[in-house]
């Protein structure tokens, strides 16, 4: 079982958890889920920063439990229903870090420019089980999330996509789905966030 949860992080939320930057961000989702043994694994989850609204920050969390809501912030979750992934087509939404490994030595190099990020994007979707429409795919680069951790500064690069997509593999797009795609995934990206296009036979 999987759970959709968006939290509402006003003002008074945003000062209590002293929301500062990004990394202050995974901090802060990393708490929703302590562990209740010092031996028991953490839960596996996935979430997404959408951004300002209303005058605060809402987060959106796919786990596989029910995170707790941060001190003064507003939640609501729902079981993702089995059925949710058995369409064939859907329009979707996704930050990711696209990076590419370098051949000389091994290192991973951001993916920049539009048009290589939309080459970058249309090669992987065929790895998390889709292909995406050339016709309808966009992408946007964002700014990219640096912080500082440990005294040492990280830098993940950012770009969002969006556009509709035909499932191609149901199997390894539904474990896609729920484990993320791409790199950087402990600090928000990879959520693949999807609303079916529904056909006569599908509604």
């Amino acid at each position: 079982m999987h759970y959709l949860t968006k939290i509402f992080l006003g003002p008074a939320a945003l000062r209590s958890a002293g929301v500062r930057d990004d990394y202050s961000i995974h901090r802060l989702v990393y708490s929703c889920f302590p562990l209740s043994e010092p031996s028991e694994h953490s839960a596996r989850f996935l979430y997404a920063d959408t951004g300002t609204v209303r005058g605060g920050r809402e987060l959106l969390i796919l786990s596989d439990r029910e995170p707790l809501c941060p001190e003064h912030a507003t939640s609501a979750s729902t079981v993702v229903p089995e059925a949710f992934l058995g369409f064939g087509e859907y329009r979707f939404e996704v930050d990711l870090n696209p990076v590419r490994r370098d051949k000389t030595d091994g290192k991973r190099r951001a993916v920049t420019g539009q048009l290589d990020l939309l080459r970058w994007f249309i090669a992987h979707a065929s790895k998390w089980g889709f292909e995406a429409d050339p016709r309808t795919l966009e992408v946007f680069a964002r700014p990219a999330r640096r912080f500082v951790k440990a005294e040492k500064e990280c830098v993940f690069n950012h770009a969002f996509f969006r556009g509709r997509l035909r499932v191609t593999d149901r199997d390894l797009f539904r474990n896609c789905f729920f484990a993320g795609l791409g790199h950087g995934k402990a600090f928000g990206f990879g959520l693949l966030r999807l609303s079916p296009v529904r056909r006569a036979d599908e509604a």
